[in-house]
Parts: C-alpha cells; sequence; structure tokens
C-alpha cells in the first residue's frame, strides 16, 4: 500500500495538460512530488497522514508569472505563494539582492513562490532603464565584447535568464551588433534572452537578433511581415497587457498637471493597441506566455485577474490562458520535466479553489489553499504596489527630455 502524506479526494481537475476538467479525481502527495494525479476509481491503494474532501473543489496548477518586479521583502513574496503563483521570474533587480533572494528562497527560510532571476537589465549608458529607474537594476556595456563579458559574469553568478533594455523612445539603445552579441553568448551558455520594447523598431531589432522573448507585447503598432518573422523564427511574447492600463489609473492622481494627462492619454493608448497587436500575433500562429508585470501600479503580487480578462479579448480561451500560465511557462524555464502540470513526478505545486477559475477569472479569488513542494500554505491577503512618486516622473521628464516639445504640444492643446 502506498504511503503518503497528503490525498486530495474526489477533486475537479485541471491538471494543465489537457483541455478539459476530469471531475472526481484524486490527487496523492508523497514528500515534494506527486505520486498520482487521476480518476479517484483508478487511483493505487494509499495511506495518507492527511486527507482533504476536494468534493466541490477545483484544483488548477500553482501559475508561473513569467514577469514579475517582486523582491521586495518578504511580504511581497509570500504575497504570490498565497495566491496561487507558485513561480516567478524577476526581470529587473540588483544582482546581488537576486541571488540573496533565490539562496533565501531555495534553502526555505522565507514563504516564497519559486525564484528566477535576471539581475540587472543590460543596456546603453544613458539608455532604458537606467536613464529611468537609476542604475541600481541596470547594466550598461559597450560594443561586443563588453557585452559578452557581463553576460559571462551575469550567468557564473547564477541567473537564469538574460535581459535587456530596449526603448528608443526613451533614449539610446544597444546597437544590434551588441544585441547579438548578447544573444550568441547567453546561447552558448544555454541560457535565454528577454527584451524589454514597446515600439516596432526596437522589436525589429530584437527579431533580427535572434532573441527568445520580447518582455511586453510592442504597445505601438507594428506590421504584418515583422509579425510574421517573429512567428517564423518562434520568439514567444509575454504579453503583460493590463500595466499599461495599470500605470494609466495612476496617473489619474496627477492630471493636474499636462504631463500626468499625457501619460493618461499615452498609456490608454499603449493598453488598447497592446490588445490589437496581441491578437494579430495570434493569427498568425504567435507563441505566448504568462506574465504580469507585477510590481507596476495596481499590478497584484499574486494572480491578476484583469490579465486574464485582458487575454480573453484577444480569443485566447480560458484553458489557453491556464496552459500560457503552466505548462508553457515551465518550458520557458527549461524545467517542464518538474513543474507546470499535476502530473506523476512532478513537483507539487498546485492550488484548490472554491469556485472553478476557468468559468469566471474572478473566482481565482476563491483560493483555499496553496502547495508548493508538497507543503501546503492558506490563503493570504493579496498585496498590491505602494502608490508611485509621480512628482519624481514628472522632475525626471523634464529633466531628461524624453520627448523634446511634448510641452508645448500639450500646453496648446489644453489653452490654444
Amino acid at each position: 500500500m502506498l504511503q503518503i502524506n497528503t490525498a486530495i479526494e474526489k477533486v475537479t481537475l485541471y491538471d494543465g495538460a489537457k483541455d478539459k476538467a476530469a471531475a472526481d479525481s484524486t490527487i496523492l502527495l508523497s514528500g515534494e512530488k506527486i505520486a498520482y494525479a487521476g480518476l479517484h476509481s483508478k487511483a493505487p491503494a494509499y495511506q495518507a497522514a492527511e486527507i482533504i474532501d476536494g468534493r466541490g473543489l477545483f484544483a488548477l496548477p500553482g501559475l508561473i508569472d513569467l514577469h514579475v518586479h517582486g523582491l521586495v521583502d518578504e511580504k511581497t513574496l509570500a504575497s504570490f505563494l498565497r495566491n496561487g503563483v507558485t513561480s516567478v521570474r524577476d526581470l529587473a533587480s540588483d544582482l546581488y539582492d537576486a541571488i540573496a533572494w533565490k539562496a533565501k528562497e531555495q534553502s526555505g527560510l522565507i514563504a516564497s513562490p519559486r525564484l528566477f532571476v535576471s539581475g540587472p537589465v543590460l543596456t546603453c549608458p544613458k539608455g532604458y532603464p537606467e536613464n529611468v529607474w537609476g542604475p541600481k537594476i541596470s547594466a550598461t556595456v559597450q560594443g561586443r565584447y563588453q557585452a559578452q563579458d557581463k553576460v559571462k559574469k551575469l550567468i557564473g553568478m547564477g541567473v537564469d535568464v538574460i535581459k535587456i533594455g530596449m526603448e528608443h523612445e526613451l533614449g539610446p539603445c544597444l546597437s544590434r551588433t551588441e544585441v547579438s552579441a548578447i544573444v550568441t553568448e547567453a546561447h552558448a551558455h544555454s541560457k535565454r534572452v528577454t527584451v524589454h520594447i514597446t515600439n516596432e523598431e526596437d522589436f525589429e531589432v530584437c527579431v533580427n537578433s535572434g532573441v527568445d522573448e520580447v518582455a511586453h507585447v510592442p504597445s505601438r503598432p507594428v506590421s504584418d511581415d515583422l509579425w510574421k518573422e517573429a512567428v517564423k523564427k518562434k520568439i514567444v511574447i509575454v504579453p503583460t497587457l493590463h500595466a499599461h492600463a495599470g500605470w494609466a489609473e495612476e496617473w489619474k492622481r496627477r492630471s493636474d498637471h499636462p504631463f500626468g494627462q499625457y501619460c493618461q492619454h499615452g498609456f490608454r493608448a499603449g493598453h488598447h493597441q497592446g490588445q490589437i497587436n496581441l491578437e494579430r500575433f495570434l493569427s498568425f500562429g504567435g507563441r505566448v506566455a504568462y506574465g504580469t508585470d507585477a510590481g507596476n501600479p495596481h499590478m497584484p503580487f499574486g494572480i491578476s485577474v484583469k490579465e486574464w480578462k485582458d487575454l480573453q479579448t484577444t480569443g485566447l480561451t480560458s484553458f489557453q490562458c491556464l496552459k500560457m500560465a503552466t505548462r508553457d511557462a515551465a518550458k520557458i524555464l527549461g524545467v517542464e520535466e518538474k513543474l507546470g502540470t499535476i502530473e506523476k513526478g512532478k513537483f507539487a505545486d498546485l492550488a484548490l479553489y472554491q469556485h472553478d477559475p476557468l468559468k469566471d477569472p474572478q473566482y481565482f479569488r476563491t483560493l483555499k489553499l496553496v502547495f508548493k513542494g508538497g507543503r501546503p500554505y492558506p490563503a493570504g491577503e493579496l498585496e498590491f504596489p505602494q502608490p508611485f512618486d509621480l512628482n519624481f516622473w514628472i522632475r525626471q521628464w523634464e529633466k531628461t527630455k524624453f520627448k523634446a516639445g511634448w510641452q508645448e504640444s500639450l500646453v496648446e492643446k489644453k489653452y490654444g
């Protein structure tokens, strides 16, 4: 007879692999792993230290968020875990902070989702994000040799992915030669490259340089030819659709200032264009995976119901969204043999809900219990970022003059 820690009996199971739920299922957890997941009638004989009555409950794999900014404090990391997100990939942080947080998580010192990190974002001097967020989360390089050397050092320190910042609308950018050098070096060490972009110019550089992912769906118009080329080269897009809407909402607090009005309009337009772009990319057979940009305004440290709803406006089904956030995300992380689905032999990362989230994303808020590596965690309060210092951004914009002439055009529009 199988001796196990926990049996979840007669639950409705979404395993992350199939496009349908399996009612009357049982999940057996043995230590950190799943010993069985399937129909209750076909389960092996077992003796469990704890039995959970799963009747009326819904079991989903723990979600994987591929784009967060969550290395803030223990409360922030616990918020992800206690709201059904069992793995996250942080895409901009101080290198040593990232390695320290990852070590704490792996040693079990903190309640945290599994952490995958990029450390600092590679950029050119005075490029994004150094010119906006500062040098702490940035690593500047000049020329192919510096670029290759920095990639080697980051990988040697233990990062999981290399991230590049490309934002011509906000300042200078790495050259195509530098981007290609970064990609070549990362691939030589079996690491993926993801890139922050918003516009077609930078997207084209990414496509032609062989990057693996873009960290946001572009928020400016993109030609069909470029979409098709991106699909041909199997570039994955992590949409982060609702992040623009979150920034638009945040800037309402400074609607009294011309720059606040400018930002509200710009982020709303970017949100709308992003949805159009994602729908177009998908129509050509594009590959996508789940990421929220958590840590930006109004984007929670946990499951974003609004992100799921935005994704579904582009034609994605609830099952496709679930696979984006589980099986497909695990594959991108290179851990598909360990995570991403509720199957025998994989880590027991899963969540139990009172109501079915695939019927309505709002039901993600009915979480009852989360397991990470077989260890249970009760649902907890969902944390959000603190309000941003918008006055700082106003001063930063005026100081760096990202868009020459914006003040005059807005004033003329408002008072002319």
